[in-house]
């Protein structure tokens, strides 16, 4: 989708109404600040007529008018930008968050990498869009409406032909602007492009370098790096064309005015003081246009990633409420009711892991795969389904530097009780404070799993789905930890290669 930078706005303020402050910041201080700029123009104007009359003239007045309204101007440029960055702050902080929910309802729209950099420096480049572009924007209306209306009543001539001047302007920016829209869409998909290649590059550069391949793909890396830079210095150029249009229409325009004013002086047909006026006003017309111009394109990553942004959020699919009680699960033609345990065999890397990846949403099933309560997990709400689950992988990633840390993911609300209960249920000490080290080193396989199954334990799940939760421990432990889960009373699936009591089994099959 390609939206206009109206419409953008519109979009943007109906996901977080916050965005309309910009336009009201944008357009209240360029009010003030053309009002005061029209009294500059006419004190200046005075102290010129007034000594071009009589060296002996009192123009105290005059100074004194062009000394407040200097301050006020000042003060309301400085205001706008201090109050349109401090308003554009809570956007920015929004917008984050609801990317993050939706991210995690929805799984990354490209890639992972390009998913953060949507995050962290696209949602950076909207609160820039806001603070600079939406305020220069509003000011590029208010303010040319409120001067060429003066100098209509000033002076119909010369007014007339600042009229028409900025009347071609959308002309040229049209046609400017749909070839600026082209290059900023490409430069920043180039970018997440980049984010995307970078990331798969690290990740897999053990791997390249075992087959001595790591110089490929850096040459790759380069070749994505040159075409962000063509596409970068291409929006360059269309930015510097289209301030160089804006000048040129506005150097006509003001030679146009100081040409008809210059000869009407000469026949006496205007005062002095009035042609000062309209001189001084006339290419301040054109000024916030040139500000917004360079604005939008100082934006054009914000710009482009309000677009991903927009698409992402208002894309956000809600489905049918997920189940407030342990549900029913079925996996294909083998169901359990709730509260039941179904146990999921067969050999390895047949697909049980991906199966149950599916039961939570880490990945797309089929249609029909997995039913909840009878009803197709595709139609259920994704966030409201991954809050009912908890998930605990083959080999489970243990963060925090203690037991208490590791368990409560910092989460506020888990207690030193629940998680002492929770420990001691999977047959873990309940020292909390005892260090584990980076990723859980001090503790051994089957330590990380209970420790795993503990931390699932603490958030009352609906579901518990675990994916080999006996794997690594001894006969004794394995019986034990099988026990635990034998008693637990939410509806739990389970893959194994070990055999244990279960109310329904789904044989996936055998390599043969």
């Amino acid at each position: 989708m390609s939206d206009s930078p109206t419409d953008l706005l519109r979009r943007l303020a109906r996901v977080t109404p916050l965005a309309w402050g910009s336009v009201v910041v944008g357009a209240a201080t360029s009010a003030i600040a053309t009002i005061a700029l029209v009294v500059q123009a006419t004190a200046i104007a005075r102290v010129v007529g007034g000594l071009f009359a009589s060296r002996h003239a009192d123009v105290r007045g005059a100074l004194v008018d062009l000394a407040i309204a200097s301050l006020v101007r000042a003060l309301a440029i400085a205001a706008g930008a201090m109050i349109a960055g401090r308003l554009a702050a809570p956007v920015r902080r929004d917008l984050r968050r609801r990317v993050l929910a939706a991210t995690l309802a929805q799984g990354p729209r490209r890639s992972i990498d390009a998913t953060v950099q949507l995050a962290t420096r696209g949602v950076e480049a909207i609160e820039a869009y806001l603070a600079r572009y939406v305020t220069a924007l509003a000011a590029s209306v208010i303010g040319p409406a409120i001067l060429v209306t003066w100098l209509v009543t000033r002076d119909w001539l010369s007014g007339g032909i600042v009229a028409l001047c900025v009347a071609l302007l959308p002309i040229f920016m049209a046609l400017l602007g749909a070839e600026a829209k082209a290059t900023m869409l490409a430069s920043w998909q180039e970018q997440q492009r980049l984010a995307g290649y970078f990331g798969d590059v690290v990740r897999g550069m053990a791997t390249l370098k075992a087959f001595n391949r790591s110089h490929d793909a850096l040459d790759s890396l380069e070749r994505v790096g040159h075409r962000l830079r063509v596409t970068t210095m291409t929006t360059l150029r269309v930015a510097f064309l289209s301030s160089f249009a804006l000048e040129l229409l506005s150097s006509l325009a003001t030679a146009l005015v100081a040409l008809f004013l210059g000869v009407r002086l000469l026949h006496g047909d205007l005062a002095l003081s009035n042609a000062v006026a309209i001189l001084i006003v006339t290419p301040e017309v054109f000024l916030p246009l040139r500000r917004v111009a360079a604005a939008y394109h100082a934006s054009a990553t914000g710009v482009a990633a309000a677009e991903d942004v927009l698409d992402l959020l208002v894309d956000d699919p809600r489905g049918l409420d997920a189940p407030s009680a342990p549900p029913g699960v079925a996996l294909g033609d083998v169901g359990v009711d709730p509260g039941g345990l179904l146990l999921v065999t067969g050999a390895s890397g047949i697909g049980k892991s991906t199966l149950l990846r599916q039961l939570c949403t880490l990945e797309d099933p089929p249609e029909g795969t997995v039913r909840i309560d009878g009803i197709d997990l595709a139609h259920l709400d994704r966030g409201q389904w991954r809050s009912r689950v908890a998930w605990l992988a083959q080999d489970p990633t243990v963060t925090g530097s203690s037991l208490r840390e590791a368990v409560s993911l910092g989460d506020p609300a888990v207690g030193d009780d629940e998680i002492r209960a929770a420990l001691a249920l999977v047959g873990l000490d309940e020292d909390l404070d005892r260090p584990i080290g980076e990723g859980a080193r001090a503790l051994s396989a089957g330590e990380r799993r209970r420790l795993g199954l503990a931390r699932c334990l603490v958030r009352h799940p609906l579901v518990l789905v675990l994916d080999e939760p006996i794997a690594h421990l001894d006969a004794q432990g394995a019986d034990e930890l099988t026990s635990v889960i034998a008693g637990l009373t939410m509806t739990r699936v389970v893959a194994s290669h070990r055999p244990m009591r279960a109310d329904a089994v789904l044989d996936l099959g055998s390599d043969a």
